[in-house]
């Protein structure tokens, strides 16, 4: 591991540019992700409490966070669990756990020591070091009370969620840290989905068969953007920063500096209303673009189920594109960032609109799992209803195979699921989060499955190629650099990408950002744009390694 202090030099950066195409290898040469969960020594399974009275919370499961949480460079596992409802008969209590990573491709269950097993009915979780103190925090959102872990640095966690001021009652979904107006703390941003609670529970029927009731039996709720206070407090600045909205029904978010002016911008995939992208009006306000832009409606102008989303610059031409996957019996949504506030969906031009098409998608992550320098996609399937098979017989199940797509380099993709064993078995899928949690030099997977045991995916073969993991730290911005705008130049391979927290869908990826650099053995160029607005420039950087990178002293 290297770390690396200061800039190398401060000359301009060549113009980001679309690569040429890239060599095809055989589909056979391709990686693989094989099961490895109980090998590893996770055994972790999520309860969603349902006893039959089929409540509303019970369809969406829960997300995943990959951290480093003792900050000794293996990527830890932290699992959000599901909770007793009324009818539901279990004599242990279900909780929230985190695993360490010992090392050597085993994890052991440390979640009493470290004290962060809460037992409230878990949806969600992010992480970020929100008081800068080297540290890297836990956000666990809820149905009731969220829950904020400051780590203490010493193995163990304090609940801080009061003194925040942060522990909304609702039913929370996803969140994310982001620097909106970058004075270097992070702030958060919790999305909302209707106004449930067990007290307005509803009975719904398909003709004579129980089912779950769908959102729109619910009043929207609005998602919150706290601002960091520098003190360990957050105020609520959600209408203040525009981006209040109490009808909509929120699932996943993601930060992304999608026009690369220097701040973050927020997408939220909304579940039958109109998604939102808040385009960040230099840490002010927020303006929501989302029509204007074509990234709320589907193109015939209708509201889709939105679940999980994520930005990513599939295309390599050096703006970051939007993925965002939706219900059954609708294709999920590549957004092709055209510049100019316009985003232009390139789902059938991708080949992404049939296969994406009969499934119901929940996780969703692009990520280079070949390390050829293009960013591949993966989906996380799953029904919400069980009795799925007997009201629709036209051939969605409950339990669905989850998808990879290989990105050929020409902006199509293509559907490789049936080559990994790992993927061969059909589960109701819902979270799912990125990292190499071994170490090997590719991108690993964990999926969290409704009711079902989660998922431990290792990625077998995606080394053979070259790869640059970057870990950022910050002085002037947030500790851990999330936001930056890391640029990555090979030749003819050019790539950018950002330190993110929370995406997907309930669930946090590791936040070293992973490059698949393809043949090439060294980078020429990494530009790293700093939310403090400090660029940092660094020449001839060897590949193969995991990189530490501090934000110079100086603006």
């Amino acid at each position: 591991m290297a770390l690396i202090v200061g800039c190398a030099n401060e000359t301009p950066a060549p113009a980001t540019k679309a690569t040429a195409p890239k060599p095809k290898l055989a589909r056979s040469a391709l990686p693989k992700f094989v099961d490895v969960t109980a090998d590893a020594g996770i055994h972790f399974a999520h309860v969603n409490g349902g006893s039959g009275r089929f409540y509303y919370v019970e369809t969406y499961g829960s997300g995943a966070a990959f951290i480093d949480y003792d900050s000794d460079g293996d990527e830890d596992l932290y699992l959000v669990n599901g909770a007793v409802l009324p009818g539901f008969l279990e004599r242990r209590v279900p909780k929230n756990v985190l695993y360490r990573n010992r090392g050597n491709g085993k994890f052991e269950e440390i979640t009493e020591d470290a004290g962060v097993g809460d037992e409230g009915y878990g949806m969600g979780v992010c992480a970020g070091d929100y008081n800068n103190d080297g540290h890297v925090d836990l956000y666990v959102t809820n149905f009731g009370a969220n829950v904020l872990y400051r780590n203490g640095g010493d193995g163990s966690f304090v609940d801080a969620t009061e003194t925040a001021g942060i522990g909304d009652e609702r039913l929370s979904m996803s969140a994310a840290f982001a620097d909106i107006d970058n004075d270097g703390d992070l702030d958060l941003y919790v999305s909302n989905n209707t106004d449930f609670t067990l007290e307005n529970h509803k009975e719904c029927r398909h003709g004579s068969i129980r089912v779950y009731c769908g959102p729109g039996q619910y009043e929207g709720a609005s998602g919150i953007m706290y601002r960091n206070e520098g003190d360990g407090t957050f105020a609520d600045v959600t209408k203040e920063m525009g981006v209040y909205n109490d009808r909509c029904r929120q699932l996943g978010v993601v930060f992304g500096d999608y026009d690369a002016d220097g701040d973050a911008d927020l997408f939220v995939a909304n579940d039958m209303t109109p998604n939102f992208l808040f385009r960040n009006e230099g840490g002010m306000r927020f303006s929501n673009i989302g029509l204007n832009s074509g990234v709320a409606f589907s193109p015939d102008g209708k509201p889709e189920a939105g679940m999980g989303t994520d930005f990513g610059d599939y295309d390599r031409d050096g703006r970051l594109d939007i993925v965002v996957c939706n219900f059954q019996w609708e294709h999920c949504r590549l957004l092709k960032n055209e510049q100019g506030d316009v985003f232009k969906d390139q789902i059938h031009e991708s080949k992404l609109d049939e296969p994406t098409f009969s499934t119901l998608t929940f996780g969703t992550d692009f990520f280079d799992y070949d390390n050829d320098g293009y960013l591949d996609l993966f989906l996380a399937n799953g029904h919400v209803e069980p009795n799925i098979e007997i009201i629709d017989r036209a051939g969605p199940s409950y339990a669905q195979q989850d998808q990879l797509f290989h990105n050929n380099g020409d902006g199509t993709f293509t559907d490789v699921s049936t080559d990994s064993p790992g993927l061969a078995t059909a589960w109701v899928g819902r979270g799912s989060a990125t990292a190499d949690y071994d170490n090997d030099g590719d991108l690993d997977l964990f999926v969290s499955n409704n009711n079902q045991r989660g998922l431990l995916l290792r990625n077998d073969g995606g080394n053979r190629q070259h790869w640059l993991s970057v870990r950022t730290i910050g002085t002037h911005s947030n500790r851990d650099g999330i936001g930056a705008r890391i640029q990555v130049v090979a030749d003819d391979l050019h790539q950018v990408e950002e330190v993110r927290s929370g995406s997907s869908y309930l669930s946090q990826n590791a936040l070293r950002v992973h490059f698949g650099l393809g043949t090439h053995a060294q980078v020429d160029r990494v530009e790293i744009h700093w939310p403090s607005g400090i660029k940092q420039v660094l020449e001839d950087v060897a590949a193969d390694q995991f990189l530490t990178v501090r934000e110079p002293e100086k603006l």
